[in-house]
């Protein structure tokens, strides 16, 4: 029996040397006041209040990273801060007001083009939305990692060999815990700087979008005036001018000139065709028209009523074309061996008419005009 206490009391006092071998090690990092200097310089712990030295003597040295603890609390510290690229805004292309859409299908092509990348970044924002989400759910995470923590702190002093690893512990994880804190924050900062931007790039598309479907139906409708003018020009025998101005010449005889007309030698005219110009405009617009008459010869032996108005969208108008005798006066009929036996004919006149859009587009078509001058008895 003597022998088995011998090696229990062997064995606990090993475990006291170790205990007081960890708990030394523990003050000597720590830094507490418990421990103390005896009269052979040996470092001890103070076995007068062992307890309050242990718990209530401050701390001689401090065993904090001073840099790390700054960047804790310091959010700006650039090396936290998350590399988030600098958002574009200046994403609005040159109007497209300026230019006209050449065909209905480039213009269906840009549209399913703007559908694509819409839902791109539609996808691109439910990305980001969930991303954000899983943070906000991190942060209520290290949230309620602090509660529990501060429950923990609380019973800190209901034992001593638990005391310097909880103090520790507790250290590490709120170092931990506001440094990730502030990169979340600034996770956040930037994941709604980035979700702003492609917002404004949604609106932006949005108004290109339907700026886009206006001309597209403009053009549609100009489509359907321009096809609707042909049909009708094609059924009047008449012609059509920049797409919109249908121009209807008085003729009475189809092989002559579009303007011909003959003047009697002792006087009196008569037209064969060109007498008047009915014009109609299809536009949803008003349209001008212009008429500019070259000489025949050097000739001018007629001249339009009016040469320049505008007609309203859905508009007719008549323009009659009137003989001037005496520009022709100075010239003959062709001359036989006994006088004036025939007619001659001069030629080389025109008539160009010009219509101007409400776009500002300018066409025209030109007309040849030509006059016989004849003697009595053929007139």
């Amino acid at each position: 029996m003597s022998n088995v206490t011998t090696n229990l009391e062997a064995i606990a006092q090993q475990i006291e040397q170790e205990k007081q071998k960890k708990l030394n090690d523990i003050l000597n990092i720590s830094g507490s006041a418990a421990m103390v200097k005896n009269d052979y310089n040996v470092t001890v712990v103070d076995d007068t209040n062992v307890a309050s030295s242990l718990i209530f003597k401050s701390l001689t040295k401090e065993k904090y990273d001073n840099t790390e603890l700054i960047k804790a609390v310091d959010v700006n510290v650039k090396e936290l801060a998350p590399n988030i690229p600098t958002p574009t805004l200046n994403l609005v292309p040159k109007p497209l007001y300026d230019t006209e859409v050449s065909t209905s299908l480039d213009l269906r092509n840009q549209v399913d083009r703007l559908n694509l990348t819409i839902n791109n970044l539609n996808s691109q924002i439910l990305d980001l939305q969930t991303q954000v989400q899983a943070e906000i759910n991190k942060e209520l995470s290290i949230e309620q990692t602090n509660d529990v923590v501060v429950n923990q702190l609380t019973t800190v002093g209901n034992s001593v060999n638990q005391f310097a690893t909880q103090i520790a512990t507790s250290l590490q994880k709120s170092v931990d815990e506001s440094i990730l804190r502030a990169s979340l924050q600034a996770q956040n900062t930037g994941f709604k700087s980035q979700i702003q931007a492609l917002i404004k790039q949604i609106d932006s598309l949005n108004s290109i979008i339907e700026g886009l479907q206006a001309q597209l139906g403009a053009v549609q409708q100009q489509q359907a005036i321009q096809q609707g003018t042909q049909a009708q020009a094609m059924a009047a025998g008449a012609d059509v001018i920049n797409e919109v101005c249908i121009v209807k010449i008085d003729k009475s005889n189809q092989t002559d000139n579009p303007f011909f007309g003959k003047i009697n030698g002792s006087g009196g005219n008569k037209w064969i065709n060109g007498k008047s110009v009915n014009f109609t405009n299809n536009d949803k617009s008003p349209i001008k028209v212009s008429i500019q008459i070259s000489a025949t010869q050097d000739m001018n032996w007629f001249y339009p009523s009016e040469s320049n108005f505008t007609l309203e969208a859905g508009a007719q108008k008549d323009i009659t074309m009137n003989i001037n005798e005496g520009a022709a006066g100075n010239v003959d009929s062709k001359s036989g061996k006994w006088g004036y036996s025939h007619s001659a004919s001069y030629k080389g006149g025109s008539v160009k008419i010009s219509v101007t859009r409400n776009d500002n587009s300018v066409k025209d078509k030109t007309y040849d005009a030509s006059f016989d001058k004849m003697f009595p008895g053929s007139y």
